[in-house]
């Protein structure tokens, strides 16, 4: 699969300037990973800087006891801390990391200025990935683009979509989901399906095989960052922060909260209906715009029919509310643990600053949550 990443995309190059090139931290976290991690690395690099990939040997073998970290999923809290640490005793800038099984990807990075360790959400890897298959592969290919990402990832990479002139869509949650639509695009619409994504770290570079893959991923974003650094005399961090200063800061406010009472999703959703003619307002001054109700029968205000084109489910309905200042709170249950789920995003436009645009989502998730979820009225708590 790596090699045909590789071979399918004019992707494998190697900087000249070495001396700015950063050096990895690879972490299999107890899990198949390394043998593969190599030859992505080795496929996408020539030898001469195989140097830069280093292993934690702590945790660079299987072992089903995970014996170094607190959970085997390296988004959980403290889970990289290993990797981390092995980072700064070797001076890698970058620690890489898949789960026990290889097929999500994390990223974290130290500051060569400041020393800091800024650990990227799925959503950002996402974004950092899509944008540079689009400038590497998808400006030349000769061949109209599309890419995927789950309808509760960040709604980022549809505005460089947007911007840039690609076709993007949103899917359910669930590779099973994404991957399908992905096919179906590249199969039946003729698109070149370079990225496809969700924000719990699973992504898929290339058309080869539309699942998730964290170690194709990690030979895409590995040469993303040596062209980062080697070209640009940049960061990772830096690099994000100019697709923010491009396209606009996305700020997201996502959690959950227990809920051992199956009955309390669908009276939220009851609630957000509003007997078929759905709430138009949160508090005094934020106008919803239109509503997706992928509960059965469904409903969306944004199609011409009133129908949505994402499949319907009365046992585990999704609905999605758009705000006029361009936020989008979406709302789900688990299907697998007791716990109601909300994804909040705020795109801020270019120019303004973050911290303003985190201090309008904070404002503004307190009130869409205490006004649609009602989380002390239904018995939800948080975690």
């Amino acid at each position: 699969l790596v090699t045909g990443v590789a071979k399918k995309s004019p992707l494998s190059s190697t900087p000249n300037n070495h001396d700015k090139c950063p050096h990895f931290a690879y972490t299999a976290m107890h899990g198949v990973g390394l043998p593969y991690a190599i030859q992505s690395f080795q496929t996408f690099f020539s030898n001469d800087l195989q140097s830069h990939f280093h292993t934690v040997p702590q945790q660079s073998k299987p072992d089903p006891t995970f014996p170094t970290v607190p959970f085997p999923n390296p988004e959980e809290k403290g889970a990289l801390d290993i990797a981390m640490l092995f980072a700064e005793q070797e001076k890698c800038d970058i620690v890489i990391a898949n789960d026990p099984d290889a097929d999500r990807l994390a990223i974290a990075e130290k500051s060569r200025v400041t020393g800091e360790w800024t650990v990227f959400t799925g959503d950002q890897i996402g974004t950092m990935l899509g944008h540079w298959l689009w400038e590497r592969i998808g400006k030349t290919c000769g061949q109209p683009v599309a890419m995927c990402a789950s309808t509760v990832s960040s709604k980022m990479l549809s505005a460089i979509a947007q911007t840039e002139g690609f076709h993007f869509e949103d899917t359910l949650t669930g590779f099973k989901w994404i991957g399908s639509r992905a096919s179906a695009l590249q199969k039946e619409h003729g698109y070149r399906v370079l990225l496809t994504y969700e924000e719990a770290i699973g992504f898929c570079c290339g058309d080869v095989i539309f699942d998730k893959d964290g170690i194709s991923a990690l030979g895409v974003m590995s040469e993303l960052a040596y062209h980062v650094y080697a070209n640009e005399g940049s960061s990772l961090a830096q690099h994000m922060q100019g697709l923010y200063d491009k396209y606009g800061e996305f700020v997201s406010n996502n959690g959950y909260y227990i809920c051992y009472d199956t009955s309390i999703p669908l009276k939220i959703f009851d609630r957000i209906r509003n007997g078929g003619k759905y709430i138009q307002q949160v508090g005094e001054k934020y106008d919803v715009t239109s509503i997706r109700d992928l509960g059965c029968p469904g409903y969306d205000s944004e199609q011409p029919d009133g129908k949505p084109t994402l499949p319907t489910s009365s046992s585990s309905p999704m609905m999605t509310v758009r705000f006029a200042n361009g936020c989008v709170a979406q709302f789900r249950a688990s299907g697998t643990e007791p716990k109601f789920k909300y994804y909040i995003e705020l795109r801020g436009k270019p120019g303004i600053k973050r911290d303003i645009v985190v201090e309008e989502l904070k404002c503004m998730s307190d009130a869409v949550l205490e006004e649609l979820i009602r989380p002390e009225e239904n018995g939800l708590v948080k975690p």
